[in-house]
């Protein structure tokens, strides 16, 4: 099976090194399918400074939604595509209700088997469990409504316009959305998660990621699509968050 890998990264040349393209190299993921798309001229100066010519590195435009989809269309129609955040760190299997374990292939037992059951179940999209809690997660394919988290996912490209999303905080909700909306079935490894340390690092979204940021981009979601989801501000935090249920079933 033939696929591509597309990272977009912004101010992030040294983390993306140490972190995901280690991640991939020890998974022996071969470098000539892995593409880093940076946001200007600049970026990409310091990025090849960082890795050499190790890896394609192509000036995509600025923000991570307009990246993402800028890189669907950068490749053909009906390509295999998955994308990785930059600060992934492992892909971790649940053992048992304990435990979590390195995934023994991340090519057989995530890519090329996500791919085969989007084909089988006639879906373009799946990814993987958010939360690296092995007490919840479960061992099992989840194909209902669900929050695929934008760390790493699988698309057979479309070109679809209505796919492409519209916010940079919390786009991996709408784009679970968007494609649940089209197909009504998303393919989600309920027993595997990506290790990586979200809401912090610099680069990336920690740029502009304020509460007030993100409230605005989740209020908008659930502007966007009321049927699908709901705001609330968790406690905790006080983060605006949403919940997904189709609300017609």
């Amino acid at each position: 099976m033939d696929y591509k890998i597309a990272i977009p990264s912004y101010k992030r040349a040294s983390i993306i090194k140490e972190k995901t393209l280690k991640m991939l190299d020890f998974y022996k993921i071969d470098k000539k399918i892995i593409t880093i798309f940076v946001a200007n001229k600049e970026e990409e100066k310091l990025y090849k400074k960082s890795l050499g010519n190790e890896y394609e590195i192509v000036v995509g435009v600025p923000t991570l939604n307009n990246q993402r989809c800028f890189i669907t269309n950068y490749y053909p129609k009906g390509t295999y595509l998955m994308q990785f955040d930059d600060d992934l760190t492992d892909c971790l299997i649940k053992k048992d209700d304990k435990t979590l374990i390195p995934i023994n292939s991340l090519e057989d037992d995530f890519i090329k088997k996500g791919f085969e059951i989007c084909e089988k179940l006639k879906s373009n999209f799946f990814g993987y469990y958010a939360v690296a809690n092995p007490f919840f997660m479960k061992k099992r394919i989840q194909v209902k409504l669900c929050y695929i988290c934008g760390g790493s996912f699988g698309e057979i490209l479309t070109h679809d316009p209505f796919l492409c999303t519209e916010t940079n905080h919390g786009e991996d909700y709408e784009r679970s959305i968007r494609y649940y909306i089209k197909q009504k079935k998303l393919v989600r490894f309920d027993y595997i998660n990506f290790k990586t340390k979200g809401y912090s690092g610099k680069g990336g979204l920690q740029t502009i990621r304020t509460k007030k940021y993100v409230h605005n981009s989740i209020r908008k979601i659930a502007t966007l699509f009321p049927r699908y989801c709901e705001m609330y501000v968790r406690k905790t935090t006080g983060n605006a968050e949403l919940r997904l249920k189709d609300k017609m079933k």
